[in-house]
């Protein structure tokens, strides 16, 4: 008898909430704001440019870290530079790729 009455309390329960939540209209907004597709290749390059540049940070905190604790190990500061320098290349790499982005848009009228 108490499940019957569980069970008959869920339903008004829900019952209640759908009619209540058909009154009400639900409007989607575009999560990325893109109007046309030079706008969302810009978007996306800006977010990975972000990502890329923190990750690159941390890698040459991480490098100088290395350094620092090397010791005077031949081998483990070559390892260092070798990380550094991998991560101003990596850099470099972001920075080309949203300007070339932005040429992209500059030729698609944006």
């Amino acid at each position: 008898m108490r499940r019957m009455w569980i069970f008959v309390v869920a339903i008004v329960f829900i019952a209640v909430f759908t009619f209540a939540a058909q009154a009400q209209t639900v409007s989607l907004v575009n999560p990325l704001a893109a109007d046309d597709i030079a706008d969302l290749i810009d978007q996306i390059a800006t977010w990975l440019l972000t990502i890329g540049l923190t990750i690159s940070t941390i890698v040459i905190i991480w490098s100088a870290l290395q350094f620092m604790v090397s010791g005077g190990s031949e081998k483990r500061v070559e390892s260092a530079r070798k990380t550094i320098w991998y991560a101003i290349i990596g850099i470099v790499v972001l920075l080309l790729a949203k300007g070339v982005t932005l040429i992209i848009a500059g030729f698609l009228g944006g």
